[in-house]
Order: structure tokens, then C-alpha cells, then sequence
């Protein structure tokens, strides 16, 4: 504490020494502070300037952002509603396949109802000509003369050859 003493003990009654100190901090702030201050200056330039430049560089993403969302809510509406068109012409196209494949099945159910109706036709006369052989066998011969008899068959023969008459009996 005594040697701290000494230093400023020197500046305790002599004022030109305290001029010539505040002189010579002045010379020292002069002489060193415009470099620092220069210094200091530019680092805070060089801030402001790379700050801008982000801000640039920030405010050109957020747009380029702001117009791919644009974008993609503009391209999402357009695949939507391309969706919704094929799905719809796909109905469609199934819906006519469904009604063809219907026309297509009834008129087979018609064709197969008309070939068994044709084939229930032909078992019946043929167990009708059966049946009226076999009638004509047994009772017939003995009650019937040999011309009648002819006679009789001939037109059982001919209504048999005939296909109209029978289905309309």
C-alpha cells in the first residue's frame, strides 16, 4: 500500500502534473482510439451488412417458400380433382360394363329358357308318339279294319311332321 502511495503522492500537490497526465491520456486516447474506434466501425458494418444480406437471403426463402406452398396447394387441388374425374369416368365404365353383362346374361337365360322349352317340346311328342303307339297297339287292332287302320296312321304321321299343329292344341 505505501508504494501505490508513492505514484500518486508525486500528482498530490503539483496540478501541472495532473495536466500533463490528463495531456498525456488524451495523447493516448487521440493517438490509439480513432484505430480502435475504425476498428470497431467496421466490425459493426461488416455485422450490419452480413445481417442485411441474411435478411435478404431470409426474406427471398420465405417467399420461395410461401410460393411452393402456393404451388402445392394449387397442385394438390389439380390432382384432386383429376381423382375425382377418373374416378368418376371409371364408374361410368363400370356401370356400362354392368349393364352389358347384364343384357349379356338375360338374353342367355333367354336363349337357354327357349332351348329347354324346344327340348321339354320334343321329349313330349316323343312320349306322346310313344304313348299313342303303344295305345294304338293294344286297342285299336282289334276294333279298327285294315283300311281304317292305314288310314289313321297316315294322319298320325302327318300331324307328327307338321310342328306347328301340335303347339297350337
Amino acid at each position: 500500500m505505501g508504494h501505490s502511495n508513492l505514484i500518486f503522492s508525486f500528482f498530490e500537490n503539483n496540478l501541472i502534473n495532473w495536466f500533463v497526465l490528463i495531456g498525456f491520456l488524451c495523447w493516448l486516447v487521440a493517438k490509439y482510439m480513432p484505430n480502435i474506434l475504425c476498428d470497431r466501425q467496421d466490425k459493426i458494418n461488416t455485422a450490419l451488412g452480413d445481417a442485411s444480406r441474411a435478411r435478404a437471403e431470409g426474406e427471398a426463402f420465405l417467399e420461395a417458400q410461401k410460393s411452393k406452398i402456393a404451388n402445392s396447394e394449387v397442385e394438390m387441388d389439380n390432382i384432386l380433382s383429376e381423382a375425382l374425374r377418373v374416378s368418376r369416368e371409371m364408374k361410368g365404365r363400370l356401370d356400362a360394363e354392368t349393364q352389358e353383362e347384364i343384357a349379356a346374361a338375360g338374353t342367355k337365360i333367354d336363349l337357354e329358357i327357349a332351348a329347354e322349352r324346344q327340348l321339354v317340346i320334343s321329349k313330349l311328342r316323343a312320349a306322346t308318339a310313344t304313348a299313342a303307339v303303344q295305345l294304338t297297339q293294344r286297342l285299336l287292332p282289334a276294333a279298327i279294319t285294315d283300311s281304317a287302320r292305314s288310314r289313321l296312321l297316315d294322319q298320325f304321321v302327318v300331324q307328327l311332321e307338321v310342328p306347328g299343329r301340335s303347339d297350337e292344341n
